[in-house]
């Protein structure tokens, strides 16, 4: 039986129409952004259905803003069916419901920093929706040698079956923290957040990263804990 994707998305209603023409422009752009990007995804999804056609599943989207086109579409490809995206929570059946990793919240932004000998890094980021965070990162060497990078990084669906676990620099204790990554061709970068009682109420974070310009790769155990400014 060909596969069917059924992707159900609601969005709050639009405001009242207001005299001022300026604001039914702002509507009518924030509304045609929001149908651009629910097409992309039903095309992205129809795609997927195409390659195969064994049996029939869904996935309920509340609101697509709040995931990320990568973690729907690699959602689809795990064999992940039956399920619903509503808000933070990922609701497996009706007796099994996760919440999204809530370190750092939506919203927030973060600088956190790190040094060993002659290796200096900086990696600030923005958590923007239940998926992905925004990153930055800035890598200085002594002698003038730097890196920059930005991008976009997401947790992957499989998040529920267990997070990460890291040790912090600061205390020497092991801490559970939430990856979220990115791979591009043969180059790669994993961020792995959290916090840990003894190091403080700052968030630390893990980085592992390569294709760093002439600086070397990046691994949990060459560099330590980066640290919440």
């Amino acid at each position: 039986m060909k596969q069917l994707i059924y992707i159900y998305l609601f969005f709050g209603a639009l405001i009242s129409c207001q005299s001022n023409n300026s604001h039914k422009t702002e509507a009518d752009s924030s509304n045609k952004l929001k149908s651009e990007k629910n097409d992309s995804i039903q095309q992205e999804i129809k795609q997927l259905d195409l390659a195969n056609d064994k049996k029939e599943k869904s996935i309920f989207i509340k609101d697509s803003a709040d995931y990320s086109i990568s973690f729907l579409n690699e959602m689809i490809k795990s064999g992940m069916d039956n399920v619903s995206l509503v808000d933070s929570f990922l609701i497996l059946s009706p007796t099994d419901t996760i919440t999204f990793p809530q370190i750092p919240k939506v919203g927030e932004k973060k600088t956190l920093t790190a040094k060993k000998d002659e290796l200096a890094i900086a990696l600030m980021i923005e958590r923007i929706n239940q998926t992905t965070i925004d990153y930055k990162i800035e890598m200085v060497q002594f002698g003038n040698i730097s890196y920059n990078y930005e991008g976009q990084a997401n947790l992957m669906p499989t998040f529920y079956l267990g997070d990460e676990t890291d040790e912090s620099s600061l205390s020497g204790i092991s801490y559970m923290s939430t990856e979220f990554s990115s791979n591009q061709d043969s180059c790669y970068i994993y961020i792995r957040l959290g916090k840990e009682e003894d190091s403080g109420p700052y968030l630390l974070g893990k980085i592992i990263k390569n294709c760093n310009g002439k600086i070397k790769n990046i691994d949990l155990n060459n560099f330590p804990t980066l640290v919440e400014k």
